[in-house]
This record gives structure tokens, sequence and C-alpha cells, in this order.
């Protein structure tokens, strides 16, 4: 395995995440300069780690934390993870999704949430295999 840098992402990361994010967002990605990610980067309810391979980033998460009615303590969501290919089997993903979990554990939440794909084989393995559990559908509707 590659000597891998987990850390939380910083303004400088940008133009490295867009690249990642070119590799697995749908087309309707907001473009350069036209996201929200200095507001990310400053909210105190989302947080953007990076995996880091020397100066190169190869993988990220981001997730959101947000109070439900039905819970006495927050909620956590995984609203993106994604590992660069060349990296994947290689523990990058498990890297970042122990710190998810330890800074959801942090902040007191309940239950961490993802989405997945209906054809992604493989990250719902990847998944189940931390623990996981498929729990029902998502829905989207453009506005």
């Amino acid at each position: 395995m590659h000597n891998i840098t987990i850390r939380p992402a910083k303004e400088e990361d940008y133009e490295q995440l867009l690249r990642l994010y070119s590799l697995f967002t749908e087309r309707d990605y907001s473009g350069h300069d036209n996201d929200a990610f200095k507001k990310v980067l400053q909210s105190d309810t989302s947080f953007i780690f990076v995996a880091e391979h020397e100066t190169m980033l190869i993988g990220t998460v981001l997730i959101t934390v947000r109070d439900v009615i039905r819970y006495a303590r927050p909620i956590a969501e995984v609203d993106e993870l994604f590992v660069l290919e060349a990296y994947r089997k290689q523990g990058v993903g498990k890297q970042l999704m122990h710190v998810v979990e330890e800074k959801t554990k942090e902040l007191n939440c309940q239950r961490i949430y993802l989405e997945s794909a209906s054809d992604r084989k493989a990250a719902h393995a990847f998944y189940e295999k931390l623990g996981y559990t498929n729990y029902g559908f998502c829905f989207k509707k453009d506005l």
C-alpha cells in the first residue's frame, strides 16, 4: 500500500478536487468557480476530507451533519466518496470512511447514511463490508 495521508480539505485543493469530481459526478455539475466549495470549507456542518499520496489527491469524501426531528442526536450523510481507480482495493476508501466515522462520533451523531447508485455493486459490497446495511431507495427531482 502507498503512503497515504487523510486530512481535511483546504482551499488549495480546489483544482485537484475538480479533477476527481470530473471522474465521478453527473454531467450537471455546476462547474469551475460556480460551486459551493468555499461555503462547504467554511461550514460547521459539512466536512471534506481528502486522501493524498505525495502531493496528489487520490480520493475524497464529503459528509454533512444535521438534526432531524425523529432523533435526539444529529445524523450524518456521506454525500460523496471517491477514490481513483488505481488506488482502489488498497484501503484508501476504508481510511476515508474511518475518518468519517471518527468525525461523526466526535460530533455525537446517532447514525450515518449514504446513497449509492443501484448499478454500483462493488461499492455496495464495500459498504456492507464496513457494516452498512441497505435500507431502501433514493429518489431525486431536479428543480
